[in-house]
C-alpha cells in the first residue's frame, strides 16, 4: 500500500523533523506564503515535541500511576501507606499550535502535490512525500478511519486518511443497532468527515458504527474500513 506518512512514532518524528527543515526552502516555489510556511513549520516542530518528549513522559507517568493503583488495591497487606507518585513537570516545548496537526498536514500535502511547480522526483523526495512502500493497489486498498468523536449536538467528527492523495475521498457509512446494513452518509473529499444526523430517538444515547469505502473517480474501490464505534447522545 502506498503511503508517505509512517505509522510508528519514530518514523513520524523523523518525517516532521525533515519537513520542518526542508519546507521553508521549497514552499515559496509551490505557492505558499511566508505565514503559511511558518504555520507548517510550527505544526511539525510541535508534533516532534509531542511525539518525542511529551508522549514518553505521559506514558511513563501513566505506568507509574497504574502500578501505584494496582499495588495499593491488590498488593499484600503490609507496611505503611505509599506516597502518591510524583507528577513530572512537562518538558518545555516550541511554539504551541491549535489542535488538528494531522488534518492540516494532509490538506497541506494535497496542496503541495497539486501545485504547478511540484516535481515528485525532487520535491517529493526532499519533503518525504514519496510512498513508504510499494505501488498503490486499488483492489486491495483498505479505507482508514480514525476514532469518531461527538463534537456537538447531533454532530460526530470522523477523521480519515487519503493514502497520500491516491484516492479522491471516502463514502462514509453509518450503522445503528436498528439498521440491518450500513447506511450511506455522503461522500467526503476532505478529512474529517462530519455526520450531523439526529439521534434515532431524541434524548436517548445510542452507539453507532462507522465504516468507509475509498472513492476514486466517482467509484468505490478496495475494501471497507474497520468499523469504528462511538456513543452519542
Amino acid at each position: 500500500m502506498a503511503r508517505y506518512y509512517p505509522h510508528n512514532r519514530a518514523g513520524q518524528i523523523n518525517w516532521h523533523t525533515n519537513f520542518a527543515k526542508e519546507f521553508p526552502s521549497v514552499g515559496p516555489a509551490l505557492g505558499f506564503t511566508a505565514a503559511e510556511i511558518t504555520s507548517a513549520v510550527n505544526d511539525s516542530n510541535y508534533a516532534v515535541y509531542l511525539l518525542q518528549q511529551l508522549a514518553p513522559t505521559l506514558d511513563s507517568t501513566a505506568r507509574s500511576l497504574t502500578g501505584f493503583v494496582h499495588t495499593v488495591i491488590e498488593g499484600q497487606p503490609q507496611g505503611a501507606p505509599l506516597p502518591l507518585p510524583a507528577i513530572p513537570d512537562y518538558p518545555t516545548g516550541p511554539t504551541p499550535v491549535p489542535p488538528g496537526i494531522d488534518t492540516r498536514r494532509q490538506a497541506r500535502v494535497e496542496r503541495i502535490k497539486r501545485a504547478p511547480g511540484y516535481i515528485a522526483e525532487t520535491h517529493g523526495k526532499q519533503l518525504g512525500l514519496a510512498a513508504a512502500s510499494g505501488g498503490f493497489d486499488k483492489a486491495s486498498y483498505k479505507a482508514e478511519l480514525g476514532t469518531p468523536q461527538q463534537s456537538g449536538a447531533n454532530k460526530v467528527t470522523i477523521p480519515f486518511r487519503k493514502s497520500a492523495g491516491q484516492i479522491d475521498g471516502i463514502n462514509l457509512y453509518r450503522q445503528r443497532k436498528s439498521d440491518a446494513a450500513p447506511v450511506l452518509v455522503k461522500f467526503f473529499m476532505r478529512t474529517p468527515a462530519v455526520d450531523v444526523a439526529p439521534l434515532a430517538q431524541a434524548g436517548i444515547p445510542e452507539t453507532i458504527t462507522y465504516t468507509a469505502r475509498a472513492v476514486s473517480k466517482d467509484q468505490e474501490i478496495g475494501q471497507p474500513s474497520d468499523g469504528k464505534l462511538v456513543t452519542v447522545g
